[in-house]
């Protein structure tokens, strides 16, 4: 008698034929067919999985891609094998056991790295128990249903094994409080930023004791940042990973060790997210050395400088969520604080995505685009089948009229950029309209080098 259910090994086989069938062909399917396939026949095909010893769940509303592709990165250049989805689903993660899985689902992975949607955990831990689970920050996303950042809290919060270590991060006073009773690792940025930053939103403003109203000692970037209450003395917890710069240098101070790290993105939140890394790699046991050699050559912003009339052009491509305002605010800031004169490409509303597509722009008005109402910013182009919204929202936000200029179908962009007197130009993309930006970015690069 199998120990595993019959309808397993059926919808293993059947699924692994179909994968085989399309993965020569380009085709988004590749990520989620085979998984829905699977599931249909098997509801419970996730649980029947012999998986590695290490199952590491990275978890959160932004940053999730970033993490996972570095802890990704530096655990192959330290020779584990391992097994990654390609989007934070539950049909992405049974998509992926079923290219590294057996016939009898055995994996030999050392380890799972799986990037997981806050809103579908429950239906994933339910399954599968991660050894250690990663959660970037929680902040409110319109990109799914109830958005608002307390019912993600809730929502993951009842989905967490009790055996499941966590990394959390210690500057978000909302997923610092998951789960009481797990064993946890915190980690915390400081003395990165001179000046405290502020934003629209803020989704956190009072104690969780005594709801008396916050104030912050530093704020990084929204409620993200060092505080405490003055009235019960609530605080975030102490963290085990803090993390400082200097030049082009990383700090982790854990208890009385520090030890050194580049450096490879100089965005706050990129801080944060190798800072989250960092961490993880640490508490399941990498060495900091594996850990810097693992990070050395990874790239997080993707820029590529060409010439144009004896002067240099640096072109920058920058991956921002769709429909969720501190992603793009955070990409703004960016931005803003790029020196010399720019133009920015925004391809960051929807442009492909039919099927999760929506009517709510509200996400519009939470964003900071404040950040680009900057003398050095010569032109902005709204691009994508919200390009009419965009040009509101830049307006309201006190960019002159003749700066923005409009391009709903992604077509001849080229010829709408004023390349005189600049020095950058900036892509800003997301998901669904990658194909868009980098064929803005070759025709750019080849025409100018021609």
């Amino acid at each position: 008698m199998f120990r595993k259910p019959i309808k397993f090994f059926l919808a293993l086989i059947i699924a692994k034929f179909f994968y085989t069938l399309i993965k020569s062909f380009p085709s988004k399917n590749k990520q989620s067919k085979p998984g829905e396939i699977a599931l249909k026949i098997c509801p419970t095909f996730l649980k029947h999985f012999d998986l590695p010893d290490k199952v590491i769940a990275i978890t959160g509303t932004n940053g999730k891609n970033t993490v996972t592709n570095l802890i990704n990165n530096v655990l192959k250049k330290n020779n584990y094998q391992t097994i990654s989805n390609n989007a934070a689903t539950t049909t992405s993660i049974v998509t992926a056991l079923i290219k590294n899985a057996n016939y009898q689902g055995k994996t030999t992975a050392d380890a799972a790295i799986f990037k997981i949607d806050p809103f579908f955990s429950k239906n994933i831990f339910q399954y599968i128990t991660p050894t250690h689970l990663l959660c970037t920050a929680i902040f409110r996303d319109y990109s799914q249903p109830k958005s608002d950042a307390e019912s993600i809290f809730k929502n993951l919060n009842k989905s967490i094994p009790k055996q499941t270590t966590l990394i959390l991060n210690a500057d978000d006073l909302i997923s610092s409080q998951l789960s009481p009773k797990n064993e946890k690792y915190y980690f915390s940025v400081k003395n990165v930023l001179k000046k405290s930053t502020t934003n629209i939103v803020q989704d956190i403003q009072s104690c969780p004791n005594c709801n008396t109203p916050l104030k912050f000692k530093h704020r990084h970037h929204h409620h993200i940042g060092q505080i405490n209450c003055k009235k019960c003395n609530f605080a975030q917890p102490k963290a085990n990973f803090i993390c400082s710069k200097k030049d082009k240098t990383l700090t982790i101070k854990e208890k009385e060790n520090i030890n050194q790290y580049p450096l490879i993105s100089d965005t706050i939140y990129n801080i944060y997210n190798i800072t989250a890394t960092i961490s993880l790699l640490r508490t399941i046991g990498l060495k900091p050395g594996d850990i810097k050699q693992g990070l050395e050559k990874a790239t997080l912003i993707d820029k590529q400088e060409v010439a144009y009339q004896k002067e240099k052009i640096e072109i920058i491509s920058i991956l921002t969520k769709n429909k969720n305002p501190i992603s793009n605010s955070l990409t703004f800031d960016y931005i803003n604080h790029l020196n010399g004169n720019k133009i920015v490409v925004l391809m960051t509303t929807d442009s492909l995505d039919k099927l999760y597509g929506s009517e709510d722009i509200s996400w519009l008005y939470d964003t900071d685009f404040e950040f680009l109402k900057k003398r050095n910013i010569k032109q902005i182009i709204a691009c994508g089948n919200r390009a009419f919204d965009l040009n509101i929202r830049l307006q309201i936000a006190g960019i002159k009229n003749d700066l923005i200029f409009l391009n709903n179908n992604y077509q001849n962009i080229y010829e709408l950029i004023n390349f005189k007197k600049i020095n950058k130009i900036i892509i800003a993309y997301e998901a669904n309209s990658y194909q868009h930006a980098h064929n803005l970015k070759t025709k750019i690069v080849g025409e100018l080098n021609d």
